[in-house]
């Protein structure tokens, strides 16, 4: 696999098409139509482009063509950069906190601090501070 192939895989993971891919790593698109078209490799400037926008590509994949296309984490490919654990349902009902208005009494602990902050966090990956 050529470093045009290795592009083409990119943005058909990403489901970019030429135009989209250029706009994303900040090229021209005359640029990455000849890479893809075969008239020039990519740069140095391109490949960095591209390693800065999509951060869990595999720069040894990217440039060498050595490993797989994805940076590895301990349980395997990383293909986001963070890595977000699986919520954990409560073991029990005391656990829970359900969603909606917390009263006065919630607000303050057995040493008397009061919460600053809450951040709900939904299993969409999004959340909200309150």
């Amino acid at each position: 696999m050529n470093e045009r192939d290795r592009l083409q895989q990119i943005m058909e993971s990403q489901k970019l098409n030429a135009k989209q891919f250029a706009e994303e790593i900040g090229v021209s698109v005359g640029t990455i139509s000849n890479i893809m078209g075969g008239r020039n490799n990519p740069s140095l400037d391109v490949m960095r482009a591209i390693l800065n926008r999509f951060r869990t590509i595999n720069s040894d994949w990217l440039i060498l063509g050595i490993g797989s296309m994805y940076r590895m984490n301990g349980d395997g490919p990383q293909t986001a950069l963070f890595d977000i654990p699986p919520i954990q349902e409560p073991k029990n009902q005391q656990e829970w906190i359900p969603t909606g208005e917390i009263n006065a009494a919630d607000k303050t602990d057995n040493a008397g601090k009061q919460v600053a902050k809450i951040i709900i966090f939904y299993t969409d990956g999004s959340f909200e501070e309150r």
